[in-house]
Order: structure tokens, then sequence, then C-alpha cells
């Protein structure tokens, strides 16, 4: 596990370089509120297609070659992101690297191969840990290349380190990486798509699947224009964004590396979807209050809480409702809904910013959380029966 987790990890630290930089790339190229949603919205539109073709190929060629070719393919993507010229070059790199990024149903699949079913939510804990980790060695890095007064040059360094962390990651992958036992046993012949579709479609899957995309919708809202929220509500440039993402890459690591797998194994996943749930619905609504750093670290501490508990738990369920022979293609399926949420939420929110005001994509994130606290409750007094 561990050598997976480094490998993300390597990969993370050159996707957090671009990320808080992004929408001020964009701005160089004269790009509105709207293609810089749209610009997010790119990357998701890619992972919806390829993400359930990774999973299936994984389930039938192995883990380690689809993670090795996708990380090949996202450094790629860097490299035309830093040598772009115009913003259609940066929509067109965008999308190589969503279609790429498609390997994270990869990755979970990988560790639903080598964890047993109890410490699923720990397992996938750990992950994100290894994306928050990611996140804070990344905006670090790109706040630091960046400098002060960017222009439209100054962002191609930061995409070309991006692209060595990735290649750095294909190299560890290579070299370390071992594909898991189980997954040599595998099915090797073909299997009809009745088959598949009843693996992803059975066992309570649809369902919690569902939660995920709400929470994945709301969650994009913020993140899609966190940095434009900033410039708008506490006048912060590209070096300040960077350094927001490295405190909230600290809390994720934590939340999700330190406190999900002991959580969910003292109180069960139900009450941690739930705690989670409350959190992010508290904390997006809360956005209004928010005048200065002090206020902004104590909001985006309630929604790391919440990210940090819903995610990892529901995918999850997700795993533990799937058999093993199709890991790699439920997981893909599931991160197809997901990135669904983070195609239609940042155009969305790109709207309400321009017209209604920088808070309302998030108060509107917060009203779509309550469903899931409702269900997530409901969840919690069927398990607590069920413990009984």
């Amino acid at each position: 596990m561990f050598v997976l987790l480094l490998t993300v990890f390597v990969d993370l630290v050159g996707f957090g370089i671009i990320l808080p930089i992004l929408p001020f790339y964009a701005q160089a190229f004269d790009a509105s509120p709207v293609q810089i949603t749209l610009l997010v919205s790119v990357h998701s539109a890619m992972q919806i297609i390829m993400s359930p073709l990774w999973g299936r190929l994984s389930d039938r060629y192995g883990r380690k070659v689809i993670l090795l070719v996708t990380l090949t393919g996202g450094g790629i993507a860097f490299l035309w992101f830093g040598l772009a010229g115009s913003l259609t070059a940066l929509f067109l790199a965008r999308g190589l690297n969503g279609a790429m990024g498609g390997n994270i149903a990869v990755a979970q699949a990988y560790l639903a191969d080598i964890t047993a079913p109890e410490d699923r939510a720990g397992a996938m804990g750990r992950l994100g840990a290894a994306f928050g980790i990611g996140f804070v060695a990344g905006p670090m890095l790109g706040g630091l290349l960046i400098g002060t007064h960017p222009s439209a040059d100054s962002f191609a360094l930061p995409c070309f380190i991006a692209a060595a962390f990735s290649f750095a990651a294909v190299i560890l992958g290579l070299i370390m990486l071992e594909e898991p036992v189980r997954q040599k046993l595998a099915e090797r012949g073909r299997t009809s798509f009745a088959v598949l579709w009843a693996a992803v479609s059975g066992n309570g899957i649809p369902a919690v699947i569902g939660l995920n995309f709400l929470v994945t919708l709301a969650f994009t809202a913020l993140m899609a224009l966190l940095p434009l929220w900033c410039q708008a509500r506490l006048g912060w440039g590209a070096r300040e964004v960077s350094f927001a993402y490295v405190y909230i890459g600290f809390l994720v690591a934590f939340l999700q590396g330190v406190l999900v797998g002991p959580m969910t194994k003292k109180m069960g996943p139900p009450r941690v979807l739930l705690l989670g749930a409350i959190a992010m619905s508290s904390g997006l609504l809360s956005v209004i209050v928010v005048t200065d750093i002090v206020s902004f670290a104590i909001v985006t501490l309630a929604l790391c809480i919440g990210t940090s508990f819903c995610h990892p738990t529901l995918t999850a369920m997700i795993s533990e409702r799937g058999d093993g022979d199709h890991q790699g293609t439920i997981m893909g399926a599931a991160n197809s809904v997901s990135a669904l949420g983070r195609i239609t939420s940042p155009p969305m929110a790109g709207l309400l910013f321009t017209h209604w005001g920088p808070n309302w994509p998030m108060l509107v994130g917060g009203l779509i959380i309550l469903p899931v606290v409702a269900i997530a409750a409901w969840m919690s007094i069927t398990y607590q029966r069920q413990q009984d």
C-alpha cells in the first residue's frame, strides 16, 4: 500500500502545483469567470468518459500497467499546458489531463484488492491523505514558482515542474509498484454488458453513488471558484491562494490519514458520513461571515472535515458493495458520476458568481448537502438498530 500511496502523492504534487494558479493562468488570456469554470469542467468531462474505461481495462489487464500509462499521459498534458499559447490550448491540455486523471478509479480498485472490507474506509482515507499531502507540497511549490506579479509567461515553469513530478511517479511505479496478487487471478475472458451492469447496479450501489454525486456537486462549486472567491472577498492573488491550498492540504491529510479509519471502526460509516455532511453544509452556509484570514481558517476547517469524512466513507461503501472481479469497473462508474458533478457544478457556480455574487455558489452548495444529512441520519438510525 505504501508504494501506491507514494506514487499517488508524487503525481498529486504535480497536480497541486497547477490547481491554484489555473484561474490566474486563464485570466492571462482574458478568460471570463464562466470560461474559467468551463476550464475546470472540461477536466471532469474527460474523466466521465475515461474513468469506466480505465477501470475496466485495469480489471482485464492489471492495475499497474494502466496506472503507468495514465501517469505518462498526465505528464505529457502538463508539458502541453506549459507550452500553451492560447486559451484554446489550455482547454485541450486540460482535457488530456482529465482523461488521464480517470486513473483514480484504478488506484481505488488497487486498494480494494489489497484490503479487507472492514479496513477499506481507512485505506480510502489514507489514499485521500496522499492527495492531501500532495496538495500541501504542490500549491506551496506553485506559489513559490509563480512569483508575486505573474504574467502569462510566468506559468510555464510551474507546469514543467508538474510534468517532472508526473514522470517521476511513472519511474517510481515502474520500479516499485507490484500488481495485486488477487488481480492476477481475475477474469480472463470476455464479460457481457449485462454482467457488468449487474455488478454496478446491484446491492444499493447506485444510491450511495448518488450521495457521492451530491457531495461532489456541492464541494466542487467551492473548489472551482476558491481562487476567484478569495480574490473578490479577501483581495488575495495567486500566491496567497496557493498557500490557502497548503492549509487545506494539511487539514485533509490529517483528517483522512489519521481520523477517518479509527472513527469509522468505532462509530460506523453512517455516523461518520453524517458528521461530515453536517460539517460540509454548515461550512458552505457560513461563507457569508468570512471577512479575514481567521474566519477563513475556521470555515475552511469545517469544509475540510466535511469532505474528509464524506468522500472516503462513501467510496468505501461503494467498494464494499461490489464484487472483487469488477472493482475497477464499479469504481470507474462511481468516479464518472462524480465527474458529472464536477462538470455541471463549475458552470452553474460561475453563473451564480457572476450574476448573484461570490457567496451564492457556496450557499447553494450548502443547501444541496441537506438531503445527504437527512439520508445519513436515516442510515445511522438503521445502523444502530442492526448493532443492537
